[in-house]
Order: structure tokens, then sequence, then C-alpha cells
């Protein structure tokens, strides 16, 4: 039995009145502190998500891997398409298809790297913690326009 199951068999009256209204307003709080888990966990690449010395790093990788194909600008217009989207998704095309003469060559490590020289190309400002691939973190982590300060 799912959620709207339970609201249907609660709301026709198989409860007496008293007993329905708790478990409305249970399930009403339930839904609504899962609504509020799931907004704070959800950040955005305004939140300062990688660092200085990780895009340091990425400028070289991306130097030698991706600058033949892919100038400076062009992940710009990229990240713009996909606004709204979690960044892991970019970081899954990324690691399956990049390099084009070796996809997957590289590292997860040496990925999320180049992402962050990415977003620091696309003036993103850098925070205090890396950028990270691990449980999934890119996967909360949604593409929103640049903060303009």
């Amino acid at each position: 039995m799912n959620v709207s199951d339970y609201i249907s068999y609660v709301t026709v009256g198989r409860f007496d009145r008293r007993i329905r209204t708790r478990l409305l307003a249970t399930i009403t709080l339930l839904l609504m502190s899962v609504n509020v888990l799931l907004a704070a966990e959800s950040r955005t690449l305004n939140d300062g998500v990688y660092t200085k010395e990780q895009s340091d790093i990425g400028a070289i990788l991306y130097a030698e891997h991706c600058i033949l194909c892919h100038d400076k600008k062009y992940f710009r217009p990229v990240l713009k398409r996909w606004e709204g989207q979690p960044i892991g998704i970019l970081f899954t095309v990324m690691s399956a298809s990049m390099p084009e003469s070796n996809p997957g060559f590289l590292s997860e490590k040496e990925y999320v790297d180049i992402l962050a020289y990415i977003l620091s190309l696309s003036r993103y400002a850098s925070g205090e913690t890396e950028l990270t691939y691990e449980g999934g973190a890119l996967n909360s982590l949604n593409i929103e326009p640049r903060a303009r300060k």
C-alpha cells in the first residue's frame, strides 16, 4: 500500500474522525519533512563547491586532454542548457565519452578536477571544500546560473 492508498483509506471514513485526523496530520508532517530534507540537501554551483587548488589541477588536465576539442568558452553554453539539472549528469557524460580518442581513460578524480576547472572558467566562485564524485555528491548539486556579486 502506498501513501495515496493510505490517504484514500483514511479519507473514505474507515476510521473514526479522531484517528483519521491524527493520521492525516501525521502523513502531512511526514511528507513536509521529506520535502524539507530534500531541499536542504540540494546545493547549487553557486555554493563554492570546488577549491582553487582543485581547479588548478583541472587546468593542467584540461590542457592535456580537452583543449584540442573544447576551447575555454565551450562549457558556458553547455552549463546554461543544463540549468536545473544535477551536475552529476554532466560528469557521467564526460567520464563515459571523453576524451574522444580514449573515453573513460582518466580516473574519476581527474574528471572531477577538470569539472572544477570548467566551473572556474565559467566564473563560479571557489570554496573551501573540493568537488567530489563520491557518495553521489554530484547528483545533489544543481546547475544554476552563476550568481553575480
